[in-house]
């Protein structure tokens, strides 16, 4: 890397100018999709029009912003530069810490705008939308690339638009390159140092999905621009100063082996990958125990837990819509996960995860008024496709707190591919890997690999039991003489590593403010204030201690009764000993053994 990029690496902006074309009145940018990314981010920005630029407004905004970014379109930028002599900037740009600039249409202006701040009299801009490609994610830029850091990803078709074909003089540092050009470059120009996205527009983080954010298909207008945002801004936007990480195994009883996991093999995994599991435990097996392996639990709670799985683990149970119908199962779950503590000492995490991964709003709300801490999901958005707000912005937070004010934590199957992961580490998500009995095929070989290559990224991966993990889980950002702490699952745990008290600004998105009993830190309750749908908290931790900051809710009152129609219990009975046969052995039949 050039010697200039490397001194300007360690400068950050405080502040960003979002520059838009003279038509576009202030007003109107502030609805653009930009502005709803660094919103999202927490970062402070100022919008202009090219003519508000150029008539000279930006002197009183440099007073106050004296570090800055500008973030700007390729043909705003063209249109600003227009009355620029070869070579020159006008005052404001060229005090700019750095300039991101994205939409670089196959234009004439653009490409004239390109070829001016790269000196490059050739460059040009390729269309590549309709073909696959492989993008090679640079490993000499690890402070803004992360985790994502020295990565190969085969995109899809339409993941990428557009790429810059540039020529490399020595002074190109490509950051997302491919054999058609550059997705993502960065170089110095008369002293600006410029980083240009050839993404033809942002994505809208406010669309609506039903489906997992997927780097591989919707690569443009989304991984330049978080790379350059956490980046630029990590001293002032939310980050998390920990990747957390579970894995997750749904359904097994507690046996000896179950299908092709063996806790045996489990445990002599975990003790050579150092990594923690949770089995995501149905109730209705609580008395279906092994007191030999439930020992091994006891004995290994750092790397071995249990969480709630459902109830009866019925297709679409948490998927009703009936708060009396959801407050009674969830009662009887955690009923049975009570007489599993009773009969055998094994302490459970307060965790739901959804059978088949449904679920209803008004199961998000249930859960929240009968004591859990969140929710663990593959699923993103609701059952019922007419309930389903989810947005991009819900699945790029640490948690989806979009259903009753509930936090919903996402996880994923290895196969969605080790560049998925990265990009939620650069998010700033914890690391949640979902999987069955049969990810110990060959007794765990792939998990194994792909356990490997998580560790080999450049991030901080923090392995803990799910409860823990989820308490873990928050965004932090300075706040003048305090930290603002943004926290997601009903309980918060934040330790103070420093030698002197510390004192955070507690903030949690709360739409249920009269199911609010009380907020108490260390088990002692403390003052709050609730406004604008969000619960605010002060607390002060000594040096060297640790906050378990919790949101205790008015529970539904009343008695509930286990006692179902014969019939379905059988149904239940039966639909569990069918499972429990196909998991055990049919693979003898699927395979000939």
């Amino acid at each position: 890397m050039p010697d200039n990029l490397r001194r300007e690496r360690r400068r950050h902006g405080h502040g960003l100018f979002d520059c838009a074309p003279a038509s576009q009145r202030h007003s109107i940018t502030r609805r653009l999709q930009p502005g709803r990314i660094l919103e999202f981010f927490g970062i402070p920005w100022t919008a202009l029009t090219v003519s508000e630029a150029n008539e000279g407004n930006v002197a009183s905004l440099m007073a106050t912003h004296p570090r800055f970014s500008v973030l700007t379109s390729a043909p705003c930028l063209a249109e600003t530069l227009r009355p620029c002599k070869a070579g020159t900037f006008p005052a404001w740009l060229a005090a700019a810490t750095s300039v991101f600039v994205y939409g670089f249409q196959p234009a004439d202006r653009c490409r004239a705008l390109l070829r001016q701040i790269t000196g490059d009299s050739e460059a040009d801009i390729l269309g590549i939308d309709a073909r696959p490609i492989t993008v090679s994610v640079t490993d000499a830029f690890p402070d803004m690339c992360g985790p994502m850091s020295a990565l190969r990803i085969q995109l899809e078709p339409g993941a990428a638009d557009a790429a810059l074909v540039i020529r490399d003089d020595g002074e190109l540092q490509s950051i997302l390159g491919a054999h058609e050009g550059h997705l993502f470059a960065g170089f110095a120009c008369s002293g600006v140092r410029f980083f240009a996205d050839a993404s033809l527009a942002m994505v809208d983080i406010r669309e609506r999905t039903a489906t997992s954010y997927d780097v591989k298909k919707r690569f443009a207008g989304a991984v330049p621009v978080v790379m350059y945002l956490k980046w630029s801004f990590r001293d002032v936007c939310w980050t998390t100063p920990e990747t957390n990480a579970c894995l997750i195994i749904d359904d097994p009883p507690l046996w000896p082996r179950y299908g092709f996991l063996d806790f045996g093999e489990l445990l002599q995994l975990a003790d050579k990958q150092m990594f923690a599991t949770t089995i995501a435990f149905i109730p209705w097996n609580w008395q279906r125990t092994n007191r030999d392996t439930v020992a091994t639990f006891r004995q290994n709670s750092g790397k071995l837990s249990v969480c709630v799985h459902g109830c009866d683990h019925t297709r679409g149970e948490f998927a009703a819509r009936l708060a009396d119908l959801l407050d009674r199962k969830l009662k009887i779950a955690r009923s049975r996960m009570q007489s599993l503590l009773n009969k055998s000492a094994l302490d459970y995490e307060n965790v739901m995860v959804f059978p088949q991964g449904a679920f209803s709003p008004e199961a998000a709300s249930a859960l929240k008024r009968n004591g859990f801490l969140a929710a663990v999901n593959t699923e993103v958005a609701p059952a019922d496709d007419a309930s389903n707000e989810t947005t991009l912005a819900d699945l790029w937070s640490v948690a989806i707190v979009r259903y009753g004010g509930f936090s919903i934590y996402t996880r994923r199957y290895i196969d969605h591919g080790i560049e998925n992961f990265a990009f939620d580490g650069i998010l700033g998500k914890p690391c949640f890997i979902a999987g069955h009995h049969d990810i110990f095929r060959n007794h765990g070989s792939e998990l194994a690999k792909f356990l490997q290559r998580l560790a080999s990224l450049r991030w901080k991966l923090c392995w803990r039991a799910l409860g823990s993990a989820v308490c873990r889980s928050y965004s932090i950002r300075p706040d003048g003489g305090t930290i603002t702490v943004k926290m997601f699952a009903e309980q918060l745990r934040i330790e103070n590593v420093e030698a002197i008290p510390r004192r955070i600004r507690v903030v949690k998105q709360e739409s249920q403010v009269v199911s609010l009993k009380n907020v108490t830190v260390n088990q002692e309750i403390v003052a709050h204030e609730c406004m604008d749908g969000c619960l605010r908290v002060i607390v002060d931790i000594p040096p060297g201690a640790t906050a378990d900051i919790c949101c205790v809710y008015h529970e539904q009152p009343g008695a509930f009764s286990d006692s179902e129609s014969v019939s379905y219990r059988f149904g239940v009975a039966i639909r569990r000993y069918l499972s429990e046969l196909r998991d055990n052995y049919g693979h003898l039949f699927r395979f000939g053994a």
